[in-house]
């Protein structure tokens, strides 16, 4: 871990949880795998919100499998971050958020484990450990740092072989944005999410915004999920992933940096993204 932090002594009753769920016409398959993982939770106290932007309904498919869930639409296609602020609105009394993307499938104990770590380590923004969807003994993502002008650098290679050499808990910068648990009050401090971020740097600008406002970031290896990252598997998966990317860096950068650091820094974010 990049420094050491000081565990604290766990609670004696489990924190309110509330699970996020925001999907966009998700096939039906993967999605009920995703519910069904939901449901499959080993966590005493969690509840579940469904926030649908898609042009179907799909409250009878969320409640078949989770007949508590609540299922909230939104017009339109405003964004991931949009979507899943309306927690805000809508839920009272959760200590915690989990916010997770409709082609992420938690381990029964992910919930548990994510905020085992989170009350251990007085974390604020806690991620799993993100393994391929059909092949879990491989790595999509494990947590990562930021250069200067934004670029997101992962502390695993994709489709690396999962073989315990990561296993544990790592202070780092962000969290990929599959499955992430937050905590309700230091989320609603920074404001949720960037609104004007529709999708791919939510994430970054989440956990950067967080921890200028002092929070701590953590990935633990105890917590697992399968992720299809159906993104960037679209057919303008790749075009789409650059512009928005691009595009994004430098909003994080905006919202992130003082003016007199930005003076120099988004010039070359700029080259950078022209590049």
């Amino acid at each position: 871990m990049d420094s050491a932090p000081q565990p604290h002594a766990p609670h004696a009753s489990p924190r309110p949880v509330v699970a996020v769920l925001v999907t966009h016409d998700a096939p039906d398959d993967r999605f009920n795998q995703v519910l069904g993982a939901l449901a499959a939770q080993d966590y005493p106290n969690l509840d579940v919100l469904v926030v649908d932007t898609g042009a179907e309904d799909p409250t009878e498919r969320v409640q078949a499998v989770l007949p508590a869930a609540r299922v909230h639409r939104v017009d339109g296609d405003p964004g991931y971050g949009e979507a899943a602020n309306v927690v805000l609105d809508l839920v009272s009394g959760a200590e915690f958020y989990v916010f997770a993307h409709d082609d992420a499938a938690p381990d029964p104990g992910a919930v548990t484990a994510l905020v085992a770590a989170a009350d251990q380590w007085d974390a604020d923004i806690v991620g799993p450990k993100l393994v391929q969807w059909d092949a879990p003994r491989r790595f999509t993502q494990f947590g990562m740092t930021v250069d200067k002008v934004g670029v997101a650098l992962p502390f695993v290679e994709r489709g690396e072989l999962d073989q315990g050499q990561h296993d544990g808990l790592r202070d780092v910068f962000a969290v990929p944005g599959a499955f992430t648990l937050v905590r309700a009050a230091r989320f609603a401090e920074i404001g949720g999410f960037d609104e004007a971020i529709s999708f791919l740097g939510d994430d970054l600008s989440l956990a950067w915004r967080a921890r200028l406002a002092g929070a701590k970031v953590l990935v633990t290896s105890a917590a697992q999920v399968r992720h299809a990252e159906a993104f960037a598997g679209r057919p303008d998966g790749g075009a789409a992933v650059s512009r928005l990317a691009a595009r994004h860096r430098i909003r994080v950068l905006l919202s992130s940096y003082r003016l007199t650091s930005l003076v120099a820094i988004v010039p070359q974010a700029l080259v950078l993204s022209v590049v």
